[in-house]
């Protein structure tokens, strides 16, 4: 007997709805390479080892793919999944570890620099502060999103 995982991974990749049903469309479906017959999902998910397969980062996590699946198989729990291990492995893409670093480290998506500071000041903005990136860095230590072990 078959896990039920394999069985749904499977269902998921003989299927391709989340990328033909036009309102529901997987945006990276318009990437090029990708059609009705080779859809984005299975080009994710049939990789001989898809943490290594580079098209798994552009999924945005958008779960227009889980609202289209007719059998509930969450390709994005799959494509996530990839994403972990790859992030592990230390396959993620070198702008994603820049975001996380520079996150964890100010608390904020951008540098806070001096033109920063001077813009804010200039629209009656208090100055930004890092208080938020001690708890940032508590919660990516405990949810293992620290640095990747391998090489990018």
């Amino acid at each position: 007997m078959r896990p039920i995982v394999i069985g749904v991974a499977e269902a998921c990749l003989r299927c391709g709805v989340c990328c033909a049903v036009e309102t529901h469309f997987c945006h990276v479906q318009f990437e090029e390479g990708f059609d009705e017959r080779y859809t984005y999902v299975y080009h994710c998910l049939s990789a001989q080892d898809p943490a290594s397969n580079p098209g798994i980062w552009l999924c945005t996590a958008c779960h227009k793919c889980e609202e289209a699946c007719p059998y509930e198989a969450s390709p994005l729990r799959f494509i996530e999944a990839a994403k972990a291990e790859a992030y592990k492995r230390g396959l993620a893409p070198r702008l994603l570890t820049g975001i996380i670093a520079q996150i964890t480290s100010t608390g904020y998506l951008f540098p806070i620099t001096p033109s920063t500071e001077r813009r804010r000041g200039e629209l009656g903005l208090k100055p930004l502060t890092t208080e938020a990136a001690e708890e940032l860095r508590q919660i990516a230590l405990k949810t293992g999103l620290t640095e990747p072990r391998g090489e990018p």
